[in-house]
């Protein structure tokens, strides 16, 4: 039987804790039980968490909030349509000369297994990563050759645009409803410690089914979240060593905050939205595939954001982004690149 991770969140910051903590609500949730202290601690977990999104979402209210949003989907379609020429001219194009130029820039897309409907923390981490990427000589010359080097351009423009403005966001949000916040994620942070130990010893002395499914699909949750938080950690250490511009892994902003601007926005796990959701495994929930299905894949913790592939989705494309841009081919061919 697999148990409950016991890991604390207290080191998390906000955006992460409040993806960890709505994937666990949402877990919790599907259990099938008739145990009766289990039902009534569920119902003081959802009541905590209530209370702990409600103040949290007053907390990063923003004029920002819908520019952001706005930036984000300008910022999806030119990854599309990036990835989706590069694509083309990997897989479509009669010429192994004219191939290499697509496979290489597409390669990129799928070592770092970009989505569009993660977490801006997590997507902003990917794209500056990325970017590094797309600087090197060879590969601005497979750019150049597909016409893509405008496109990328406004690609990288527009996520110094979004990171920018969840800096200013933070700023202004850092006072605002803090006392409150910080009351009920302590309160949730607390009962989520006791309800992880009463579940874990239930497994232990009579396993069940449903609960022990739970822990399953929730620790991959979790680790999805890790992975977010390991990847916005090298973006920052990167930025601080290198130009000195920050490494503030944005959302969620810093992550301070969820989701596109409200938890599910711009929380890990989705793609920038304004209410919980979109964003957070949770809403965006921490997904993935669940254990089972794929092999968690992606940046977020895992393949797509924590929670899974539960909202979202792939985009327009299949492979592209939004989509399991994590390939389609198999092996790795004597270049180096996926085979198709």
């Amino acid at each position: 039987m697999t148990k409950f991770t016991e890991k604390s969140l207290h080191s998390f910051a906000m955006a992460f804790f409040y993806s960890t903590t709505q994937a666990f609500v949402d877990r919790i949730g599907a259990i099938d039980t008739q145990i009766e202290r289990l039902i009534t601690m569920r119902n003081e977990l959802n009541s905590r968490f209530q209370a702990f999104d409600t103040a949290y979402k007053l907390s990063i209210k923003s004029q920002h909030t819908k520019t952001i949003a706005d930036l984000d989907a300008v910022r999806d379609h030119l990854a599309y349509v990036i990835e989706s020429v590069a694509r083309l001219w990997a897989t479509k194009l009669d010429s192994d000369e004219l191939n290499i130029h697509g496979r290489r820039v597409w390669q990129v897309f799928k070592d770092f297994q970009f989505r569009t409907d993660e977490a801006l923390v997590a997507e902003n981490a990917k794209i500056d990563n990325m970017q590094q990427r797309f600087a090197e000589p060879t590969l601005a010359a497979d750019l150049q050759a597909m016409g893509l080097t405008e496109l990328n351009r406004q690609f990288a423009e527009t996520t110094s645009q979004i990171k920018e403005l969840m800096s200013q966001r933070n700023e202004e949000n850092a006072t605002i409803g803090t006392g409150e916040v910080k009351r009920t994620r302590l309160a949730l942070e607390d009962y989520y410690a006791q309800m992880i130990t009463y579940l874990n010893a239930v497994l232990e002395i009579m396993p069940e089914e449903s609960i022990s499914l739970a822990a399953q699909y929730y620790n991959e949750d979790f680790r999805k979240v890790e992975l977010q938080i390991a990847q916005s950690k090298k973006k920052g250490s990167a930025s601080s060593s290198g130009s000195g511009s920050g490494g503030n892994p944005t959302n969620p902003t810093n992550p301070t905050e969820p989701g596109g601007d409200t938890p599910g926005g711009d929380t890990p796990g989705g793609s920038g939205g304004d209410t919980p959701g979109g964003d957070t495994p949770g809403g965006d929930q921490p997904g993935g595939d669940e254990p089972g299905g794929e092999t968690p894949g992606g940046d977020t913790p895992g393949g797509d954001t924590p929670g899974g592939e539960e909202p979202g989705g792939d985009t327009p494309g299949g492979e592209t982004p939004g989509g399991d841009s994590g390939g389609d081919g198999g092996g790795t061919g004597p270049d180096g690149l996926d085979k198709d």
